[in-house]
């Protein structure tokens, strides 16, 4: 019954995104303690290709003796585990609340073949280029080939790119042979040091956030009711879990541009001005901007640009009518009005479910999409929000 809830759900989902994140993660769960001490129940458990524990389920620490250093202290496994899920080689780190207290772990397997093979293919890798450095010593000292120089400061053309941090490049070679092998090597290391910054930009477009919820109480906490509603409205039209992520993210981060509205406009108590208005409805491109450039983010930067058209076409910024609006911002779209429909402002307290429920009935058609409507409503009959 508790794997059901919103709250399970949540969890579930980000030990999902890590796992979808980090191809090489097998496993991703939280555990507690028990009241006997070599045992651990699980709290929430996210494998993808198998069936994964139930929540309070028992797990023996006899399978994995060093798990219970992760109560105090990030750690791993000396040795590789062994249960009814395989064999695996696991990291583990404390989860503590508010008060500081270890209340749980977390724990990552990653799968002991995967694991043993990439060992092995490093040493093979570290072997291989050994023997290639030599080759190439004793090429260039006895062969002045201008062909193979050529390649060689082409791969060296683009490492120097990297060094300046310049990752807008790649080597090409056309060559089959271990300097084509070598240029591939550095394409990945770019790919992978392009997807660190992507990261990194999340991160700090997630600061931004809260930041905007840092200027005023009305704010505070928006986003992420927002988001919630989102989640429900998807988990009921049974969207797949990529898709779900994608506009869980897009709804946390749809108002990240009000961060560029002036706090006069921002934090006005009565009604706006026609002048106002029109800067306020500047933020859906604000947002879009901010997210500009970073090519993992677009389909989010899409949802955020559009989130306030409206399903006639008479939304802004560019009156898109129907499904050519993209459907995770269709989505929001209901999802932000009814929060903000329940929500107390600075210049009219919310109003209660039923009558916002009746009020997203009233515009469906028009503002929003009926089938995205109907779902909600359905979700409301047996849901409070707050």
């Amino acid at each position: 019954e508790q794997e059901i809830s919103n709250e399970y759900q949540l969890i579930q989902n980000s030990l999902l995104r890590l796992i979808l994140e980090n191809e090489r993660i097998h496993d991703a769960y939280i555990m507690r303690k028990g009241e006997n001490e070599d045992e651990l129940y699980f709290v929430v458990d996210s494998a993808l290709d198998e069936e994964h524990a139930s929540v309070g389920e028992a797990y023996s620490i006899a399978h994995a003796p060093d798990m219970l250093e992760g109560f105090y202290h990030p750690t791993v496994d000396r040795n590789f585990t062994n249960d009814k899920w395989g064999q695996t080689l696991s990291g583990y780190a404390p989860i503590k609340n508010s008060k500081g207290e270890v209340v749980g772990i977390v724990g990552i397997d990653f799968d002991a073949n995967q694991v043993k093979a990439e060992a092995e293919n490093r040493s093979r890798h570290i072997l291989l280029w050994a023997i290639l450095g030599l080759f190439l010593i004793l090429l260039v000292s006895f062969i002045v080939a201008n062909h193979f120089v050529g390649r060689l400061n082409n791969i060296k053309y683009v490492i120097e790119m990297l060094l300046d941090e310049k990752l807008d490049v790649l080597v090409h070679d056309t060559g089959n042979d271990e300097i084509q092998e070598l240029g591939m090597q550095v394409n990945k290391l770019i790919k992978k040091l392009v997807l660190d910054k992507e990261q990194t930009m999340m991160s700090m477009t997630v600061g931004l956030v809260n930041a905007l919820e840092a200027r005023d109480k009305y704010t505070h906490g928006h986003s992420a009711q927002v988001a919630i509603i989102a989640v429900d409205i998807m988990n009921h039209l049974q969207i797949d879990v990529e898709e779900r992520f994608t506009i869980n993210l897009a709804a946390i981060l749809h108002d990240v541009g009000k961060i560029g509205i002036c706090d006069t406009i921002l934090h006005k108590k009565g009604k706006l001005t026609e002048v106002e208005f029109a800067v306020i409805k500047e933020h859906p491109l604000i947002g879009a901007k901010i997210l500009k450039g970073n090519s993992s983010l677009q389909q989010i930067q899409d949802i955020i640009k559009h989130h306030h058209e409206r399903y006639d076409g008479q939304g802004y910024p560019e009156r898109l009518v129907g499904r050519d609006i993209p459907f995770g911002a269709r989505v929001i779209a209901v999802a932000d009005s009814f929060q903000a429909m329940i929500s107390d402002r600075p210049y009219r307290n919310g109003m209660n479910q039923e009558v916002a429920m009746q009020e997203l009935e009233r515009n469906k058609g028009q503002q929003f999409d009926p089938q995205i409507v109907d779902a909600f409503l359905e979700i409301c009959r047996t849901k409070q929000y707050k």
